[in-house]
């Protein structure tokens, strides 16, 4: 009997630590969650950011290949560019193909910077009625406007910490969607941007090699 009872803090101590580990690893509190689903948002404008920054440097490379084209093209003459022949041929071939890689791939960087906004909804098709675990999209810009004013503050003082963290879990989607279209569009730009390069430097490997054999 005296074994069983002093065992039984150490029973009580361990089955203590066990439930203090297994709530460790369980489901998070409402505030964890919402400073969690915070963060991520957070980090996925900022990956949205870095993608606009990252389109704005491909545009500035793409200026800087299309000047010295444009200084080619328009200062070089006759002296410098081939008027007749083969070699007039495949010149003129090369500068329309780039003319076309160079209108798609601006294409591509409007697509990469194009705002992704959305305009305010219907007002009948906000919700009203405070629910547990029901987003009442009272966080984005849009959805904000779509509410007058008087009746947008009273559903902050019904509002649960599950409509946020709902809300905020839905914008994190929709962001996310946004970036995945975004670093597509960016990894064609970027595949253009080579592609440009390597265009420009094969017109002048040609203006090269015209000029050595004539």
């Amino acid at each position: 009997m005296s074994d069983e009872i002093a065992s039984a803090p150490k029973g009580e101590k361990l089955e203590k630590a066990l439930r203090k580990l297994e709530e460790s690893r369980g489901l998070l509190e409402p505030g964890d969650r919402y400073r969690a689903l915070v963060n991520a948002v957070k980090q996925a404008q900022d990956l949205i950011e870095m993608g606009d920054r990252k389109a704005r440097f491909a545009l500035v490379i793409m200026s800087v290949l299309n000047a010295v084209a444009v200084l080619l093209v328009a200062r070089g003459g006759t002296s410098l560019l081939p008027t007749t022949g083969l070699w007039s041929l495949a010149l003129a071939a090369m500068i329309a193909v780039y003319v076309v890689v160079t209108l798609y791939f601006v294409a591509q960087a409007v697509s990469a910077l194009r705002p992704r906004g959305v305009h305010p909804p219907p007002a009948h098709e906000m919700p009203r009625d405070v629910q547990p675990g029901v987003s009442m999209r009272m966080l984005f810009h849009a959805d904000v406007m779509a509410r007058e004013r008087d009746e947008y503050r009273a559903l902050w003082e019904r509002l649960r910490m599950d409509n946020l963290t709902t809300e905020l879990a839905d914008q994190l989607y929709t962001l996310s969607m946004v970036n995945q279209r975004k670093y597509a569009a960016l990894d064609r730009l970027y595949v253009g941007v080579n592609l440009m390069t390597a265009l420009l430097g094969l017109m002048l490997a040609t203006l090269g090699l015209y000029h050595l054999v004539t």
